[in-house]
């Protein structure tokens, strides 16, 4: 069940080193559904593992895998601490 993006957290604002649970997308459209395609599946731990100086990109680790998406990817993806 996805969360409302109001009482959500984002991947896009956790802080370097941080870790959370993905719960859901922000929409159900063509990008929520390639961000399932990479990896980014609810129930699944995300650990945000660089950020760069303005933003873009954020590098995470899911599953052990590194995948690295733009700022505005990121805030798709919501997520619980």
């Amino acid at each position: 069940m996805n969360e409302t993006p109001s009482a959500a957290r984002t991947l896009a604002d956790l802080k370097v080193g941080a870790s959370a649970r993905i719960t859901g997308f922000d929409g159900d459209d063509v990008i929520s559904r390639r961000l399932f395609d990479l990896g980014f599946a609810p129930g699944l731990t995300c650990r945000l593992e660089r950020r760069a100086p303005l933003l873009d990109p954020l590098m995470f680790n899911v599953g052990g895998t590194e995948i690295v998406l733009r700022h505005s990817e990121a805030s798709r993806v919501l997520v619980k601490p």
